[in-house]
Order: C-alpha cells, then structure tokens, then sequence
C-alpha cells in the first residue's frame, strides 16, 4: 500500500527534482541541510489538508537565522494580519526550496486507500525489514530494538476497537512524503547531515514521536532501490521543547507559510478565504522557481499525485 504511494510520488517528484538541483547547484555536496515542516489538517474552514516541507541550507548559525526570522515575522500566519514580506523574500531565496502537499479533505486523509487493515498488515512487514537490516549491520540493534518497540504498540493500538484510525494515516502520509525529500535531496546535494525539524502536532506524539522513525525507514529502503551506495547522511530529527531548550518557532514559521496557504487555496478557482494569502500564493508558488506543490487525490478506485503549476495569465 504504502510502496505504492511513495511509487507515485516519486513520479511526480520527477521536474521537482530536476529544479531542486538546478536551484542548488551552487552548493557543494557534503553540506549539512535542513527540512522545516509544519501542517494544516482537519481544519473545516480550509479546503484541503496541507503537509508543507522547506529544505534551507545550514547557511549561518541557528541564532542568525532566527533572529532573522523573528525580525521580518513576528508572529505566525495565522496570528497576522498581513504576510511579512522579508519572510517571503526568504522563502524565494537561494537557500530555500520548499515542497508542499495537498491531499483533498473529500478523502479524508486517503480513508478508502490507507485502510486500517493495510496499516495493519504493513506494521509486521516494516519490523521484518528492520530485522533483517539489524542482521547485516548489527551494531544498529539498539536504534531498531527501540523502534521495533514503538512499532509494536502501535500495532497493538491500531489492533483494538478504538483506534485513531484518521491519526494513523495522517502518521503514514507524513513519513512519506518526508522520505521522498530526503531521498531526492540525497540524491542531489550528497548531505553530510539532514536535520528535520517539525512542528508539534498529534502524529509526533504517538509511540514516542515513531512518525520520525516511520520517515527514516521509508527513506532507507527507497535508498536502496536506488542502488546508491555512497557515505549515508546522518539524519537527525527534532521537535518544539524536545531536548527541553529549543523551541524552534521562527525555524516553524518558514513552513508555516507554505501551509497556510497550501491549505487555504480553493482549487480550481485558486481563491483564497483571506487576502494574506495571495502574496505568498503569487510570490511564492506562482512566480518562483524554488516552491513546488503536489496534489494527492483519492478515491475507493485509486490513488492519484500530481505537480501542480501555476503561471501568470498573459496581458492583452
């Protein structure tokens, strides 16, 4: 189930991956990069469900950047009035380029594709895989001896009558589309290290944050497939007040932008419930090159993901 949607992406990833390479052509492999992400789900007075990624290089201290953010932003889209432009200046920037998701809110998160039963079968095949990797490589038993842990609840969970199905899918959604960033920004930089840092939300907070590790397999055996065999990125993740002193808030807020939007844009009208969202819709998704977006649409039939662009309409 979950390898075939992660097969579509990738599909539709194909001119994603092209212009992230070009935009970050400048930069040398071996850099240490970061992945921003924030969400917009379940909200009835939006149009669709928004997963949003921005990849930034690691270009200055994490204080600098912050204080940047902290200064053209203040707050986050939801709590302003306006879009800041230094903020949308950012996000066109040379070390930025950002991937967005939309899932249609019809699906409700892909109910008819990501079944309970499918998340049920998939869970023993994932602690299989992590068996055999613990088999070829065994000084990583104590990373997988804790995942399998997390995965094992979660089986449990998801095995009893009251279970937070919604939840669940929201969980495999999110480690896919995650892990097919960090297979194309693998593919195309070589990075020493990707840091991912998310935004606080539900889907973290079940079975000690296992979304992470969910991303962290997909990502490896996507590898795999590849048939790459150069130095492996240490991926490390984090999460508002996690390590107990980083909040993150201004890192948030560059996602944050994206998903508002993302979520907020009634397709194929392209209107929006605020007129806050039109700069960073025009600016951003419209007239940049460094902002994709993916559409995922599903159905009782299938499954479908695809680019969506945007272009200026011409004057006459």
């Amino acid at each position: 189930m979950m390898f075939e949607l992660l097969g579509l992406l990738n599909t539709s990833y194909r001119t994603v991956a092209l212009e992230m390479e070009q935009w970050f052509a400048q930069y040398p492999s071996g850099s240490a990069w970061n992945v921003f992400s924030d969400y917009c789900i379940g909200d009835e007075k939006k149009a669709n469900d928004a997963f949003a990624f921005a990849i930034v290089l690691n270009h200055d201290t994490q204080a600098n950047i912050s204080e940047y953010i902290a200064a053209v932003a203040p707050s986050d889209l939801k709590g302003s009035r306006s879009a800041s432009e230094g903020l949308i200046r950012y996000l066109k920037s040379p070390v930025v380029f950002s991937v967005s998701y939309i899932v249609e809110r019809q699906s409700r998160i892909l109910r008819d594709y990501i079944t309970d039963e499918n998340i049920i079968g998939a869970l023993p095949d994932l602690r299989q895989v992590m068996a055999q990797i613990v088999k070829e490589a065994p000084g990583t038993a104590p990373y997988y001896t804790s995942v399998d842990r997390r995965l094992a609840a979660f089986e449990q969970e998801m095995k009893r009558k009251k279970r937070n199905s919604n939840l669940a899918r929201q969980m495999f959604l999110c480690a896919a589309f995650a892990a097919m960033l960090f297979l194309h920004l693998d593919a195309t930089k070589d990075p020493l290290t990707i840091r991912w840092i998310s935004d606080r939300d539900a889907m973290f907070d079940k079975f000690d944050r296992v979304t992470f590790d969910l991303a962290f397999i997909y990502f490896q055996l996507l590898r795999r497939q590849t048939g790459k065999i150069s130095y492996y990125p240490e991926i490390l993740f984090g999460m508002p007040g996690w390590d107990g002193k980083n909040e993150y808030n201004e890192f948030i807020r560059i996602p944050d932008y994206l998903a508002g939007t993302a979520a907020d844009i009634s397709l194929p009208s392209m209107t929006f419930t605020h007129d806050k969202f039109h700069p960073i819709f025009d600016n951003v998704f419209v007239n940049a090159r460094n902002a994709a977006l993916i559409e995922v649409l599903g159905s009782k039939e299938k499954v479908t993901a695809r680019r969506l662009g945007f272009s200026t309409p011409p004057i006459f």
